[in-house]
């Protein structure tokens, strides 16, 4: 099953302009342009929100079960783009205001957010309590920060099992304490320090090491609690069976902990010359909100670069020409605002006293709908009946001819597809959020059109797989113009 949900709000925030508001733009945009003269670069970033709370309500129903989010974007003529480039999605951590506004309005509009503002230049709230030089939200590192118990901390108890383990861009390192004093040599991926007497600063030791490492990351104290990991895409397990003693009273376990009390939450989505749309599965960040790990403020898209765009070695601050990408915003008068897709599988498969196609059957036969109506209300849930049946069904001399016996399509290999009937836009693809169903009254699929475009056609398209991982394997579409409209 697959489920639609409109933007809910939508904006730009232009770097060039600290306070303009675009909330009313019909296309939102990520740019970066750099002047030919000085090499400035001037950028902007897109602010998006969805209301979950029928997405909330539907999983704690039962109704939806381990879904995956997707966010659309819908391309608007991107200019210039660079042979190969990513895009990011990271949650918001602050409350915003769309506001009404226009990147053209002369003198700008500044109710909304804006680059520097949340809520708009008179109310003067900043992305920032510190700096009014750009947004702040949850970041997948370049840095993480983590909690540590003292920078002086004595260890004890402390064997070779004890470690930390850090995972850089997918790659898993190890960091094992040890008390000997013929301390083992380092082979990467593994790596050890040494914690010396009960006095030794363990802390120092494991910094010291994680430099030494070069795994593409940095460590150092940010005061006297805090352990700095910087780089890029940083996950850590702690030293979940280490005591620690500070010196003082009481000991303490687990040792390090990413700060927060998770990992830090991102989506991306890499994209080449071909200007596309944007498809980008955003289920972990979709996740935190619906179990409130973290506040829905909704997306900020952009490309990788830190809160104020200074950081001139990422491709947001940097003087690589990348182009430019355009997306119609939720305010477009074009059949393609962004959305937010729900993806599961609701297949079911109950075929009572029914028989199979046969796989004779199943090479020369036609398939039709039962039952399918003109037009369907916008917020309708429908149920559509498939039926597969022989080609050239044998004559017989049976009250009930052949031809009317109902059989059911292959069970996990059976797939219905959405189509636009008139841009041919595949609303719906052939996947395991497309699977058929079966009940003893044959193959049906569910559709829920709380989003698709109201007063447009639609046509379903079949897809019909068997014999799978033999040399009989066979994959038949079928297009045979089931259209329906969905109506006001």
């Amino acid at each position: 099953m697959h489920y639609f949900t409109f933007a809910e709000k939508d904006t730009t925030l232009y770097e060039d302009s600290g306070s303009l508001n675009a909330g009313l733009d019909e296309v939102l945009e990520i740019r970066k342009d750099v002047s030919p003269s000085t090499l400035d670069v001037i950028a902007s970033r897109i602010l998006i929100n969805f209301d979950l709370s029928y997405i909330s309500s539907s999983i704690a129903k039962g109704l939806v079960k381990k879904p995956k989010f997707f966010l659309n974007l819908y391309d608007a003529n991107s200019r210039a783009l660079a042979v190969s480039q990513s895009v990011y999605a990271y949650p918001v951590s602050q409350s915003w205001a769309m506001g009404s506004g226009r990147s053209y309005d002369n003198p700008i509009t500044e109710d909304g957010a804006s680059w520097n503002y949340r809520v708009g230049e008179l109310d003067g709230r900043l992305w920032s309590s510190t700096s009014g030089s750009g947004g702040t939200w949850y970041q997948n590192t370049p840095s993480g920060s983590f909690n540590f118990i003292s920078q002086s901390a004595k260890m004890f108890g402390v064997t070779s099992s004890d470690e930390v383990q850090i995972t850089v861009g997918g790659n898993e390192y190890r960091f094992i304490a040890t008390s000997s004093l013929n301390t083992p040599d380092d082979i990467s991926p593994i790596f050890y320090f040494s914690t010396g007497s009960t006095t030794a600063n363990f802390g120092s030791n494991l910094i010291s090491e994680i430099n030494a490492a070069n795994i593409g990351i940095s460590a150092s104290f940010s005061g006297s609690t805090t352990l700095q990991l910087t780089g890029s895409g940083i996950e850590v397990q702690g030293l979940d069976d280490v005591s620690v003693d500070t010196g003082s009273n009481g000991n303490y376990s687990d040792v390090i902990t990413l700060a927060g009390g998770g990992v830090p939450y991102a989506a991306s989505q890499s994209f080449n010359q071909n200007t596309t749309d944007m498809r980008m599965e955003v289920t972990d960040i979709i996740n935190a909100w619906l179990s409130s790990s973290i506040d829905n403020d909704g997306f900020i898209i952009k490309r990788q670069g830190n809160v104020g765009n200074s950081d001139t070695t990422q491709p947001e601050g940097n003087t690589d020409l990348l182009g430019n990408f355009s997306f119609f915003s939720s305010d477009t008068h074009t059949k393609y605002p962004p959305t937010l897709e729900m993806v599961w599988n609701d297949s079911k498969w109950t075929t009572g006293s029914l028989s199979p196609l046969s796989s004779t059957n199943l090479e020369d036969m036609s398939v039709y709908m039962k039952g399918l109506r003109p037009e369907y209300k916008e917020n309708s849930k429908a149920k559509f009946r498939v039926v597969g049946r022989e080609r050239f069904p044998e004559k017989t001399f049976s009250t009930t001819p052949s031809a009317l016996t109902v059989k059911y399509l292959p069970s996990g290999s059976s797939f219905y597809s959405i189509v636009d009937a008139e841009t041919e836009d595949v609303i719906v693809p052939f996947g395991s959020g497309s699977l058929m169903s079966c009940d003893s009254s044959g193959n049906y699929f569910n559709v829920w059109l709380n989003g698709y475009q109201p007063e447009r056609y639609y046509r379903l398209e079949i897809r019909v797989q068997s014999g799978s991982g033999t040399d009989e394997e066979t994959d038949q579409y079928f297009d045979e113009g089931f259209t329906f409209k969905v109506s006001i």
